[in-house]
């Protein structure tokens, strides 16, 4: 090997070797630096995949050390500061984003799912670990790693990711099979998300009259009231909840029973409304009660559910007489997993703990807000402005919830006053305790101990406790689980692989290699940010002459001794990009912006999923390549799946009207709302005139 680096040396032309000041690499030194310190912040939030994010950020830090290592001891290495080395840093930290994004994208079951169908997680670790490997080595940085052992560890993780998913899809009212039960998972999560997204865009433009951003909302969603006069009200059954919930039938079908709750005057109706809008889309989980519309009689308004035979968990227990150690399992069991998933897809909400503030005990019932003190985490007790509700508040709820099936008591039985409740919690730090004959598993009382810990950022995910609680109900079930399906890691593994030793290149094309100084060292992260800069009319406000001779030079770039050129991707990209927009002088053939598009479409990468749409649109139309229409609608799926919103528009106009492909109506009410839901006029439009 050392012998190989010495002849790889020997073929470094002297352009190659040429100085470049050390000022110009502190940035890319910094911005290293930086992705590191982003990398632990997502690394301690991972949900999913913990153990391959841990590989992942390892070897981020040994970039971290080498640079940091490289800025102390600079005067040591002047050699080092070169015009190759220059370009290299780049690949190193472009990749190096690129495996920050990854950890980011893999730890989150929202973002994981793309990975999932593709079944890629594997691949495009080992790419991104042979990328990392091979820039390491070249800028004489040091690494010694176990492939093997990595393999085995996101073996392991995927092993996991496997039966989460088991158990996820279980939640799922259908008899279908794992697989198409999963396929059902990843669409209902993909569509709430961006449901859920586009009405916190909405509520959060700034407007003097809010009721404008709602109308928008509901104009997206085409929300429409129940109609009051289709229902009837059962007096035979006892109304509930402080008289809040009553039992109702539809007139047409008595069979069909329904649960109005009446909404608060002080309850915010626009937030109620938005939320059963995304809640309806979830009627297939069983473990998540059925969602139906508002409704209104004169000035009062309703919110329409399932009914409940049994009511809450409360009424549950207390007219139970066999609440036995099993079915409290289950109970627990089944709304983690509820709550999992509404977690999942950013809709997860305990109880409306979200809103409050004991700082103003007249904006709801006393009983009422006495109930809710019983759950409520201390930090959102007496809310300073800087504390927000989020999944640790809910992780707490959920905790003081396990105690109350363990115990079958109300939290705080005995204490009726609010202001008694909050100075025991939040400044005594009290927690009920389990009674001494608690039948309950060691690990259930440990995990609930864990829930409702003080400090916040000691309290276990959600996903832990769905796994926790999976594992006692295992456990201590009479009914043992013995499902098993595909594993979601790919069927060919190379687990005897030894310690890495990336290929080097043999020579380097040094007079391929740019002349830096024309564009005044700017590195392409730099061209990028000065891409972005717009005017108020939205024009170019950036140096862009600049910024295109450096994403032109990059585009050209040769061989620089790694696998693969990241920064010629993309500056390929976007030197297709201006010449399509008309900022730069066109080439004489300019069928080559097609080819651009194609080769950064078809980068494994992903690094620019608008290329996709775009050559698609190049197929589509026969800019600069034959036209083809299945090909074009391959590229279109490809970008929505991408979460690029035209293409969800031009997938979904194909499918309905059978270009390129069999007419699927489904599919393209699938993409068209999708559409729809990010606010595209013209997909809001296709769907009212063709009432999706």
């Amino acid at each position: 090997m050392d012998q190989k680096i010495d002849d790889f040396t020997e073929n470094l032309g002297d352009s190659a070797l040429m100085i470049v000041p050390f000022a110009k690499f502190l940035p890319l030194i910094n911005e290293i630096g930086n992705f590191f310190n982003e990398t632990i912040e997502l690394v301690e939030a991972a949900e999913h995949n913990k153990r391959t994010c841990e590989i992942l950020k390892n070897r981020v830090h040994v970039a971290e050390l080498a640079i940091r290592e490289l800025r102390e001891k600079r005067k040591d290495r002047e050699d080092f500061f070169n015009k190759i080395n220059y370009i290299r840093l780049q690949e190193l930290s472009t990749i190096t984003k690129r495996i920050k994004n990854f950890i980011s994208e893999i730890s989150q079951m929202k973002t994981l799912i793309k990975y999932l169908k593709e079944k890629s997680i594997e691949k495009v670790f080992k790419e991104l670990c042979g990328e990392f490997d091979v820039y390491i080595n070249l800028l004489s940085f040091s690494i010694n790693v176990e492939i093997a052992d990595e393999l085995e560890q996101l073996k392991s993780d995927q092993d996991d990711l496997f039966k989460y998913l088991q158990e996820m899809v279980a939640g799922i009212n259908d008899n279908d099979c794992f697989a198409d039960l999963s396929k059902k998972f990843f669409s209902t999560v993909v569509k709430v998300n961006a449901m859920n997204n586009a009405m916190e865009k909405f509520m959060k433009e700034t407007s003097q009259n809010p009721f404008l951003n709602q109308a928008k909302i509901d104009n997206i969603f085409q929300v429409h009231p129940l109609k009051f006069s289709d229902y009837e009200r059962d007096y035979n059954e006892k109304s509930r909840r402080y008289e809040r919930v009553t039992k109702w039938y539809k007139t047409t079908n008595k069979g069909a029973e329904f649960a109005f709750k009446t909404i608060s005057e002080r309850e915010d109706k626009m937030l109620v409304q938005n939320r059963v809008t995304i809640l309806k889309e979830l009627h297939d989980w069983q473990n998540i009660i059925r969602f139906y519309g508002l409704t209104c009689e004169g000035n009062k308004q309703y919110l329409v559910t399932e009914w409940a035979e049994c009511g809450n968990l409360r009424e549950f227990y207390q007219n139970k007489n066999d609440f036995d150690l099993k079915s409290k399992l289950r109970i627990s069991l089944d709304i983690a997993r509820g709550l999992n998933f509404l977690r999942t897809v950013e809709t997860a909400k305990l109880a409306n703990f979200k809103n409050f503030n004991s700082n103003y005990p007249a904006a709801i019932n006393q009983s009422h807000m006495l109930d809710r003190q019983r759950y409520c985490a201390p930090e959102l007790m007496v809310r300073p402005p800087d504390v927000e509700y989020n999944n640790r508040c809910e992780v707490f709820s959920f905790g003081i919830l396990l105690w109350e099936i363990a115990e079958e008591r109300t939290p705080h039985q005995d204490n009726y006053c609010y202001v008694d409740i909050i100075d025991m919690v939040r400044n005594k730090m009290y927690r009920e305790p389990f009674s001494e004959n608690s039948q309950m598993p060691e690990e259930f009382k440990q995990l609930e101990i864990e829930a409702v810990h003080h400090d916040p950022d000691f309290r276990p995910k959600i996903t832990k406790m769905f796994e926790v609680l999976n594992n006692c109900f295992k456990k201590y079930s009479q009914v043992a689980s013995s499902s098993s399906g595909p594993n979601l890691s790919e069927n060919s593994r190379n687990n005897s692989m030894q310690k890495s030793h990336p290929k080097r290149a043999d020579n380097i094309d040094s007079y391929a290699l740019p002349d830096l100084e024309s564009f005044k060292y700017m590195t392409l992260t730099d061209a990028v940010k000065q891409h972005k800069l717009c005017d108020k009319y939205g024009e170019l406000a950036g140096k862009v002459k600049t910024a295109y001779k450096c994403f032109e030079a990059y585009a050209n770039l040769g061989n620089t001794g790694g696998t693969a050129n990241r920064s010629q991707i993309i500056a390929k990209y976007y030197k297709a990009y201006y010449i399509s927009k008309g900022y730069a002088e066109s080439p004489p053939n300019k069928d080559k912006i097609a080819e651009l598009f194609k080769e950064v479409a078809d980068n494994e990468a992903n690094e620019f999923p608008e290329a996709k749409v775009r050559f698609g649109d190049c197929l589509y139309h026969g800019k600069g390549v034959d036209q083809n229409f299945p090909e074009a609608l391959k590229y279109f799926e490809k970008a929505a799946d991408d979460d690029i919103v035209v293409a969800m528009y031009n997938a979904g106009n194909m499918y309905y009207n059978g270009i390129g492909c069999t007419k699927d109506i489904e599919k393209a009410k699938y993409y068209m709302k999708l559409a729809a839901y990010k606010g595209y006029e013209y997909a809001i439009t296709f769907c009212k005139e063709h009432d999706i």
